[in-house]
């Protein structure tokens, strides 16, 4: 034989695939078995669907304490107003949060981050025409401004509440 045809044949030392018998078929059927058991772990033990807690159940509300709290909130905001401490603007911003709390306190509806437009949509009819009212005063300072008018216009929405 010739030095080429001798670098072909395989070395006496080293065995092919086929010679270990039938062990290795064992060896990958048995890495086969165990990947199939991670499955079907996996499928079996997660979760179905997309799991939401259920909804809290709805806390009573004393509507009598909660316009009494927040009828003394307005009394707070005109008493600031007559000693001066807030103007006509800082006064209609506060009473425009205020009625927006006692809404959202009232009924839940997240009225503090609403918009005009948003308020309307809300069904919040005289939460709406209140703080519209306090929009221009808000927002301009030179608006005109009745700050008795504005404090009433509060107390009615809060008294006259469901």
């Amino acid at each position: 034989m010739r030095a080429a045809d001798l670098a072909l044949l395989p070395a006496p030392d080293t065995y092919g695939p086929f010679g270990y018998g039938p062990w290795w078929l064992l060896g990958a059927i048995a890495l086969l078995l165990v990947l199939a058991a991670y499955a079907f772990a996996w499928l079996w033990t997660r979760p179905r669907g997309i799991l939401e807690p259920p909804p809290p159940p709805p806390v009573p509300i004393d509507v009598r304490s909660v316009k009494e709290k927040y009828l003394g909130m307005i009394d707070e905001v005109a008493q600031e107003h007559a000693e001066g401490e807030l103007d006509a603007r800082g006064l209609a911003q506060r009473l425009s949060l205020v009625l927006r709390f006692f809404a959202h306190e009232s009924t839940g509806v997240v009225a503090e981050v609403m918009t005009l437009r948003d308020l309307q949509a809300a069904d919040l009819p005289s939460v709406h025409g209140a703080v519209e009212q306090y929009y221009p005063s808000s927002f301009r300072r030179a608006a005109k401004h009745d700050p008795d008018a504005a404090v009433a216009a509060a107390r009615q929405v809060v008294a006259t509440w469901m």
